[in-house]
């Protein structure tokens, strides 16, 4: 038999299949398998409420950046649901992703890594829900994607999405800092203080017109640090400071809301654990304080963190760091609601069945939720190591730095224990490490060089 027909056939397959496979018909089909997990988008008690407010059922209030159901009212006018968020952050991940890469590897290379990492379990669990943490990861990639961009609309269109990560997750601006210092003027041309400085002013800028954005439409205030993650503070300090009198902060802000008056170190001490979010602190069984409900009380509240953390830092310390470790160790919760509410279906006009390939996806991911490749702590460790290895690598040291200080953001203000709040530190280290490895095998796949300024 002779092989060289067979070659022949084999090598006009390999061309034909190349020519069919360019990387948008790769990105495109990666997308709709995303969509397979995740249609039309699943939604918890945070979505359903921000979509209802988005409608002008409930008013637009501080506890949720306004931004978001600010863009998904309309959305909503378009599509009705979920769907149109869906594809919002899901696009601008993997598009963005995707031109991330191609700085590091071939077109084709970079699309289908980019749906890989789409659709791996660390990530597709959330991207796949509609959370201001899945628009912020959207969002902060296309950031990257942009401000590397030769072309300057492009970088504009870069700090637009640095505006909106800020705009839809408050705590965004800890993630955009390493990526607007560090790709500001990416060439080079002007001296390192201006070039530094600018950015800074840049990043401070974009922050606070994003904090004014949400300022504006607010309608109702929450008051969310002096309900959330104050008593959370207030409660870990008192608890690694035993020191404390308790009897005499209560004669010293007899306003605060205490829940259990001259038993506040039996309460602490019974009931603090790494892993309690606000509700614990201001509404659980073992809760410290009441939930405020007058400015005087809101005032008092602020007045005990302050006295409590200023007065016992090392304490403090000591319990965001053992928050953070609780992060880092927890589990993961496989969202698979399409909502989370009782009142929902009905009240929102939304109602969704998984089919049985989503279905059994999602079971998949269930099982692997518990296993160690899904927590956190891998990912904080590999960013270390990677950043330890970045030397001369811009791009995998700005994605990297960016997850480094997101986890740092995370550890110093979280109000709760939830994957989704250390997600974006996820993703980095993976493709922190994707850009890092593939810009070693590939020396001349493209990146800028950290001493050419930023890329």
């Amino acid at each position: 038999m002779r092989l060289e027909p067979v070659i022949q056939s084999a090598r006009r397959l390999r061309a034909a299949a190349s020519r069919a496979f360019t990387d948008r018909v790769i990105l495109f089909i990666g997308w709709l398998w995303f969509l397979v997990y995740g249609f039309p988008g699943y939604m918890s008690a945070d979505s359903t409420y921000q979509l209802s407010q988005s409608r002008g059922d409930n008013p637009l209030n501080d506890w949720h950046p306004p931004m978001m159901a600010f863009i998904w009212r309309y959305l909503d006018k378009l599509i009705a649901g979920p769907f149109l968020m869906l594809v919002l952050q899901s696009v601008t991940f993997l598009i963005g992703l995707y031109v991330v890469l191609t700085h590091v590897m071939s077109k084709r290379a970079a699309a289908i890594v980019a749906v890989l990492v789409l659709l791996a379990p660390q990530n597709i669990h959330v991207m796949a829900v509609i959370w201001k943490d899945s628009q912020m990861a959207g969002f902060l990639m296309a950031a990257i994607a942009g401000l590397l961009s030769e072309r300057r609309r492009w970088r504009i269109v870069g700090y637009l999405f640095i505006f909106l990560a800020t705009a839809v997750r408050y705590n965004a601006a800890a993630p955009t800092f390493p990526i607007v210092i560090l790709l500001f003027d990416r060439h080079g041309t002007l001296h390192w203080l201006r070039r530094y400085g600018t950015a800074c002013v840049l990043w401070v800028a974009l922050t606070l017109a994003a904090f004014k954005a949400n300022e504006v439409m607010i309608k109702r205030h929450d008051y969310v640090w002096v309900t959330g993650a104050a008593p959370v503070d207030i409660y870990g300090v008192l608890y690694f400071a035993p020191s404390v009198d308790t009897d005499a902060l209560e004669r010293e802000f007899p306003d605060a809301p205490w829940a259990a008056p001259g038993q506040i170190r039996e309460v602490v001490e019974y009931g603090y654990k790494p892993d309690n979010n606000y509700w614990h602190a201001v509404e659980g069984p073992q809760a410290i304080l009441k939930f405020p409900s007058t400015p005087k009380q809101r005032d008092a509240i602020a007045g005990v963190w302050k006295k409590v953390v200023f007065g016992n830092p090392l304490a403090f310390f000591k319990h965001r760091v053992s928050v953070f470790i609780t992060q880092l160790r927890a589990g993961v919760t496989v969202w698979d609601a399409f909502v989370n509410e009782g009142w929902a279906e009905d009240g929102l006009k939304h109602r969704a069945t998984p089919s049985s390939i989503q279905a059994w996806w999602v079971s998949i991911v269930k099982k692997l939720a518990g296993k160690r490749i899904l927590r956190a702590k891998m990912y904080f460790v590999l960013t270390l190591i990677f950043l330890l290895l970045c030397r001369r690598q811009r791009i995998a040291f700005v994605v990297l730095m960016s997850g480094l200080a997101h986890a740092t953001g995370v550890m110093l203000v979280a109000p709760a224990v939830d994957y989704r709040y250390i997600h974006w530190t996820v993703v980095c280290a993976i493709v922190g490490g994707i850009v890092l490895f593939a810009r070693r095998i590939n020396p001349q796949g493209g990146e800028l060089r950290t001493g050419q300024g930023a890329a």
